[in-house]
């Protein structure tokens, strides 16, 4: 409830316009009664026509009032509640990119999706349904029993006792609804793991033949949540005749008592009709807020989900240590000590690492799958924060700077090619904004991706599908590199981003890399032998420690790891 709080906090004056025409929607509904009893008593039953249109003026006034009331309330409710919905989307999705990759892996992206979507729609909008039927509630309920107190203290005890037994048996039901409300969310979550795992993986799960067991394993999930939502929906469904039956009986009692009252003269009949009214009004909006009750246990649920991610602190936060320059800046990338450890893991995927990379210079690092390439990555990039050691970039510490300052530094290429929708154009001003039509051209010239470009109807303007599905494997890794070296930064990181390339387009892009990029340093992670080959340096990786470093020619002599992997891809001859 902590930011709910604070929503209001900061939209006090909005919250204060919607309550007010709430509270003039509420005072109009209460005073028709009160006049309807009036013209009977005084207007009808004497006869009195002059009574009956003064009355009738009044309440053809109050009715317009409300009516506006009710009209600007409805308004203010549901244009506070997009402004929540828009106020937690914004919340969740800033908190979303603080995350290290732990931290958003411990929440899934399937839950993330649902939190980000469903839940926070559900809050939106049960938040505006509560704004106009729950809170006027307790205000006419208060002033119905003591209007009614003060036509008959008789009546108003049977009123009293039938919002007492109301709000009990409601009570229960919602008490015993939330549980289940937190469980069909958790259940709504696993849903969406099932069915993103059927679409992203259907090609694997048509060529292994496995729809029976893909439709079994969704039909348990889709059995499960209907299950909870049926023992959801009987509660409600008892709910329901009860309270109807509250108010069948609360207002024969009323009628019947004030009938009893009125031939001993001691209560008027318009005094009659209007508790009766009032009783009707009372039980009415107690039926809308419960009916909308309903959905609070959804709607805390949904909030405190909501509220578990806003209140992650992350475990990469932007330090204040001071810059401090340790070594000369020819050395633009530096490990120094380095050892890390995934989360729960005995052994350290990254061990005593130490190198550098030097500017204008190419550092390739290769090793087996699970040797650390791709960590080291991220770890520069720091997607996760370091055990032991230091890593600098230009002398300074790069937890001294904040992560915005370092990231913006890099150019990063990732091992799986993601384009986003939109166009070619769209993708390449991701990595620089202002780029020019000039830098777009040669960044794809490098890139190796000018050709297929050149050859689409609409050039940079063509349309790139959701994850660039539209290119092929390789044609998306070139758009990827374009899209990175557009960015004009000292260092350069290419997570594997070569494997999709045939060996021609491959050779093609490593020389205008060199010929290029002349200033910067590059690291290359791969898993080919000849992608590096003609690198400064090579890092030779085998579970987590440096085991070679040098040149190829170097590497062949003397270092057996890198020699037994480049036997596995070449011949002898060759290597």
């Amino acid at each position: 409830m902590k930011y709910l709080k604070l929503f209001l906090k900061e939209s006090k004056s909005k919250v204060g316009i919607t309550l007010i025409m709430l509270l003039g929607q509420v005072v109009g509904t209460l005073l028709i009664p009160y006049l309807i009893a009036g013209i009977v008593d005084n207007g009808i039953l004497k006869g009195d026509m002059n009574e009956i249109l003064h009355i009738g003026v009044q309440m053809i006034i109050v009715l317009l009032i409300t009516t506006i009331a009710a009209v600007l309330g409805s308004y203010y409710s549901a244009d506070l509640a997009a402004v929540f919905g828009y106020y937690l989307r914004d919340k969740i999705f800033r908190k979303s990119q603080e995350l290290s990759i732990h931290e958003f892996d411990t929440i899934g992206v399937s839950s993330m999706i649902t939190r980000t979507t469903s839940d926070i729609s559900n809050l939106q909008q049960n938040f505006g349904l509560a704004l106009q039927l729950i809170v006027p509630a307790p205000l006419i309920i208060g002033t119905s029993i003591i209007m009614t107190a003060y036509t008959s203290f008789s009546l108003a005890l049977i009123l009293i006792l039938s919002v007492i037994i109301f709000i009990a048996f409601s009570g229960l039901v919602l008490k015993k609804s939330i549980f289940i409300s937190k469980r069909v969310q958790s259940k709504l979550d696993y849903i969406n793991q099932v069915i993103r795992e059927s679409i992203t993986g259907i090609r694997v799960i048509r060529a292994f033949g496995n729809e029976k067991y893909e439709e079994g394993r969704s039909g348990k999930a889709f059995k499960s949540y209907a299950t909870d939502m049926i023992k959801l929906n009987k509660l409600f469904a008892i709910l329901n005749p009860i309270i109807w039956l509250i108010i069948g009986l609360s207002i024969a009692i009323i009628v019947w008592i004030g009938g009893i009252l009125s031939m001993k003269g001691t209560m008027e009949i318009g005094q009659i009709t209007a508790v009766t009214e009032y009783s009707i009004i009372t039980l009415s909006y107690l039926i809308m807020a419960t009916t909308t009750s309903v959905t609070l246990p959804k709607m805390k649920s949904c909030l405190d989900r909501i509220e578990e991610v806003l209140e992650i602190n992350p475990e990469i936060q932007d330090s204040n240590i001071e810059k401090q320059c340790t070594k000369d800046k020819y050395a633009v990338v530096e490990f120094e000590n380095v050892s890390f450890f995934y989360h729960g893991a005995e052994e350290p995927v990254i061990s005593n690492l130490s190198f550098s990379c030097n500017k204008g210079e190419t550092t390739a690092i290769i090793g087996s799958t699970g040797s650390g390439k791709s960590t080291i990555a991220n770890l520069i990039l720091r997607l996760h924060d370091i055990d032991q050691g230091e890593i600098r970039i230009d002398g300074v510490d790069i937890r001294s700077l904040s992560q915005n300052e370092l990231r913006n530094t890099i150019g990063y290429i990732p091992q799986k090619a993601f384009l986003f929708s939109g166009t070619i154009e769209d993708n390449l001003k991701m990595g620089y904004k202002e780029a020019t039509k000039e830098d777009m051209k040669k960044a794809l010239s490098i890139s190796q991706s000018e050709s297929f470009v050149n050859k689409l109807p609409k050039g940079l303007k063509s349309k790139v599908s959701q994850g660039g599905s539209n290119f092929s494997g390789g044609q998306k890794q070139r758009l990827s590199i374009a899209r990175a070296l557009i960015r004009k930064v000292p260092i350069y990181i290419f997570d594997d981003s070569f494997s999709a390339l045939d060996l021609k387009t491959d050779a093609a892009l490593r020389k205008s890399l060199k010929e290029n990029m002349t200033d910067a340093a590059k690291i290359i992670i791969a898993q080919r032998v000849s992608t590096i080959m003609d690198a400064d340096q090579i890092l030779v990786l085998d579970e987590g420690n440096l085991v070679g470093i040098g040149k190829h020619a170097e590497l062949m002599k003397n270092c057996s790891v890198y020699q037994a992997i480049a036997k596995s891809q070449m011949n002898i001859k060759e290597a």
